[in-house]
């Protein structure tokens, strides 16, 4: 009894000390430990993941085509060679000096740009999303494609009248309207400089008079046709 009653009774202090200071007793350095775990254990694993994440971005863009970069052959990488940009040329006959008469209405232009792209209709003002094409002395005269494609439309327009649409290459299609005559069919293949009808009138700018209005979209986008045809 007295022997299980000594053996329960706590350390002195001295005995306490020395197990405090102690390595073998397992306390201090077990602090230790966690305090070290939460300083630096988790910052160590964040920043060896970035900058294992960082080194193999770094080694894919040196190593990597850029979709935009360009081979041997001229032609941007990924892409095709068919995929290179249309040629096109201004939409009358042979012989003929186009003029515009009406310009594209510049979204990011100048007020002044921009009013001068109206079309006044019904006492309301709209966007001009093409050209208004004429020759000297406003005479009637032959329209050409601009470049080749496929007839995909030929309709006539209350407002806009004889239309005929061209579907080509890369995206583009190209409106033709305001014709008098087309001379091509739905499902033609037409190549550039290839008549296709004659310009006209429509109701919709009466004011200028015998004119081929000439459209063209990039991917379902209107564009300036001044950008794509050769400079006067």
């Amino acid at each position: 009894m007295d022997e299980k009653k000594h053996s329960s009774q706590p350390q002195t202090g001295s005995e306490s000390k020395k197990a405090n200071e102690n390595p073998q007793s397992g306390q201090a350095p077990i602090k230790s430990r966690r305090i070290f775990a939460k300083r630096w254990l988790y910052p160590a694993i964040y920043l060896g993941a970035a900058a294992l994440i960082i080194g193999l971005m770094y080694i894919k863009s040196q190593t990597g085509t850029s979709p935009t970069s360009t081979n041997v052959s001229g032609e941007p990488s990924g892409q095709p060679a068919s995929a290179a940009a249309e040629t096109f040329n201004w939409p009358v006959a042979q012989g003929a000096k186009p003029t515009v008469s009406l310009g594209y209405f510049p979204v990011k232009g100048t007020a002044q740009e921009q009013a001068d792209a109206l079309v006044n209709y019904d006492n309301g003002y709209y966007p001009h999303k093409g050209i208004d094409i004429k020759v000297t002395g406003d005479k009637s005269f032959g329209v050409a494609a601009a470049t080749a494609g496929k007839v995909t439309a030929v309709t006539q327009n209350p407002l806009m009248g004889l239309t005929i649409e061209v579907t080509s290459p890369n995206g583009y299609v190209e409106r033709y309207e305001s014709l008098s005559a087309a001379t091509v069919k739905v499902g033609q293949e037409v190549s550039a400089g290839q008549a296709i009808g004659t310009s006209g009138t429509c109701q919709f700018e009466q004011s200028q008079g015998n004119h081929l209005y000439f459209e063209v979209l990039k991917n379902n986008q209107s564009v300036d046709p001044t950008t794509l045809l050769p400079k006067l």
